[in-house]
């Protein structure tokens, strides 16, 4: 080892000190004794050659096991200096979002109207809305509106009058400020009937007052504190719709090719021969007011069925697909992906006909309500489902029919409705006498959408009524199909349905006797109730939440008393997302396009900074 050491001084000296001065001082310069020869090039040069040139000649000096030595040593410090360094940077540094990159939702359906004013009857066009308009309010994981263009908002005239004060700096995508005008704009095209906006009824009693170029108000018939709620509508740029003529405005260019004023802006979209829209693209606006999102793009795929847009996913085609079931979802999870949760504010509901012949008796209604268990239908779905007990999926009423099987067989035999011997199908007994056969068995028949945990639910319920004595016959069909029927023709008997609640939580169209019979509401149920439609009027006017709160649980108990349908299940759906997508977390929305509403936090990119 001494030995090694002093042959790597002595390569030192004859690299960095190879020449000396003369002993006598004449001025001329030697070789140092252990100088290799070979470098007699430096000595024709009085000027010493800089040291880091003369590292070059090492390997001449060095025998070739001290090369080896010492160029192991230095690898090895390298690789030490390395390591040591990825542990600082990993110790003191910390990974955050970092802007750029591109997002892919595969979707079911198509667009057709990428336009706030008519994009309720299309949920893919609310997607797309969702992310390129803004409204004055939002509404935020409470389902509570917040403002969003509205800088500030206060209520005037008791309660009636809802004055607006608007951002200043908020723009639309083609760079123009978005004023009064606009807002005002509108909502008078939803409140004309030409423009067929299915927002019609809910702003048609709302005067619209433009009071300068950053204020509006609001005046509404009564108050309602929960008003707020429905300004979330996108609003339209005036100057690209002023020229539309009402009548014309489905077919304006300007649906499929939005502008607004959201956080993203609509750059292009493809079709194919037939002219289906297969893709949407959609770009970060940098020009929004608001929390700038860390995604660069936005791409929409269209897919005809949810089979399809899982298959996307699965093969890496997208990174995302929403309103999946959890059956589904628990096939796709693993380190590829995630299953965030869904909730939203929907029922699943077996609605009973009241108008049928058979089920208009309410307390055979009863005995059927008395045969369910509602915690064994919500393990049988997922364990993310929860059992309700009211027609308001977040509110508790405590004055649920508690499941009773002999309680239910009591109640159906005091109703006549007996179990001959040797059968399992009950018959209705007059007297002595049976009545004919086509009317006295106790035979129901079930209509649900042809989806996995509805139809489950479904057969649950057949085989609890079964063990009462009903004869029960489930049958599935396309959804589309099945809801324009059973409002057509309202021929079914007892109908399987999710219900979306309104973010306004007027149930009137569900349980409102001016909607039984007709296709103009989903009062599925035909309920007709004096007591009802003044309960849910009630509602409507309440001017506080505490008062609001009051009369819907007022309103749930007078549904309930008449035993219109079974209040199942508060279903969850799961939203598969790609591992690679960060910061998308479990959600309470109000409609499924709300799911993009915390886009701003999601990214795919990461940088590091230091703690």
């Amino acid at each position: 080892m001494n030995s090694l050491l002093a042959r790597l001084r002595a390569a030192w000296n004859q690299v960095f000190f190879w020449q000396v001065p003369p002993a006598d001082g004449s001025g001329e310069f030697t070789p140092h004794p252990h100088a290799d020869h070979t470098l007699v090039l430096a000595l024709t040069s009085k000027k010493r050659v800089p040291r880091w040139k003369q590292l070059r000649f090492i390997n001449r000096v060095l025998a070739p096991q001290e090369r080896r030595l010492l160029w192991g040593a230095l690898a090895v410090a390298l690789v030490a200096l390395l390591i040591g360094g990825g542990d600082l940077l990993r110790s003191g540094t910390v990974r955050v979002p970092a802007a750029g990159g591109t997002f892919t939702e595969a979707v079911v359906g198509t667009p057709k109207l990428v336009n706030p004013l008519f994009a309720q009857n299309n949920d893919v066009d609310r997607d797309l809305v969702a992310l390129i308009f803004s409204g004055l309010f939002r509404l935020d994981g409470t389902l509570q509106a917040v403002p969003d263009l509205a800088e500030a908002y206060q209520w005037l005239d008791d309660g009636k009058t809802l004055e607006v004060r608007l951002r200043s700096d908020a723009r639309f995508h083609d760079g123009e400020p978005l004023t009064a005008d606009d807002v005002v704009f509108t909502y008078d095209a939803i409140k004309t009937p030409a423009w067929r906006s299915p927002l019609l009824s809910t702003f048609n009693d709302v005067h619209v007052i433009r009071v300068d170029d950053r204020t509006i108000q609001f005046q509404i018939p009564h108050a309602n504190p929960l008003f707020p709620n429905e300004l979330t509508v996108g609003i339209l740029p005036a100057h690209l719709w002023n020229d539309v003529t009402p009548s014309n405005a489905h077919l304006a260019d300007a649906n499929l090719k939005p502008v607004g004023s959201g956080p993203y802006r609509a750059v292009s979209y493809t079709r194919d021969g037939r002219g289906n829209i297969l893709h949407f693209h959609l770009q970060r606006f940098a020009g929004y007011y608001g929390l700038q999102p860390f995604i660069d793009e936005i791409r929409f795929r269209f897919y005809a069925d949810k089979t399809s847009a899982l298959l996307a996913v699965t093969n890496g085609q997208a990174d995302a697909v929403g309103f999946v079931s959890w059956s589904e979802a628990s096939r796709l999870r693993g380190e590829q992906f995630r299953a965030v949760s869904l909730d939203l504010p929907q029922e699943t509901i077996a609605f009973f006909n009241t108008k049928d012949t058979l089920l208009k008796d309410e307390k055979l209604r009863l005995a059927l309500a008395l045969a369910v268990d509602q915690a064994e239908l919500a393990s049988l779905v997922s364990d993310r489902a929860k059992p309700v007990n009211s027609p308001y999926p977040f509110l508790n009423d405590t004055s649920s029919t508690i499941p009773n099987l002999d309680q239910a067989r009591t109640l159906l035999d005091e109703l006549g409705w007996k179990l001959p011997e040797g059968e399992n199908v009950r018959r209705l007994m007059t007297g002595s006498a049976t009545s004919s056969a086509a009317t006295t068995t106790l035979s129901i028949t079930i209509d649900v959408p042809n989806q996995p945990d509805l139809v489950a639910l479904a057969e649950l319920l057949k085989r609890r009524w079964s063990l009462v004595g009903a004869q029960v016959e489930v049958r599935a069909d396309d959804d589309a199909a099945l809801l324009r029927d059973a409002l057509a023709t309202r021929a079914y008997q007892v109908l399987v349905w999710n219900i979306l609640i309104p973010p306004n939580q007027d149930l009137t169209r569900l349980w409102g006797s001016a909607f039984a019979g007709t296709s103009r509401g989903l009062n599925l149920s035909n309920l007709m109730d004096r007591d009802v439609d003044t309960s849910l009027e009630r509602v409507r006017n309440a001017t506080t939440t505490e008062r609001i709160l009051e009369a819907q649980l007022a309103a749930s108990q007078a549904i309930k008393k008449r035993i219109p349908a079974l209040f199942l299940l508060r279903p969850a759906e799961a939203y598969i997302v790609s591992s690679r997508v960060k910061g998308v977390s479990d959600m309470r929305i109000s409609r499924p396009s709300d799911r993009f509403a915390d886009i701003a936090h999601w990214f795919v990119r990461e940088r590091r900074v230091w703690k």
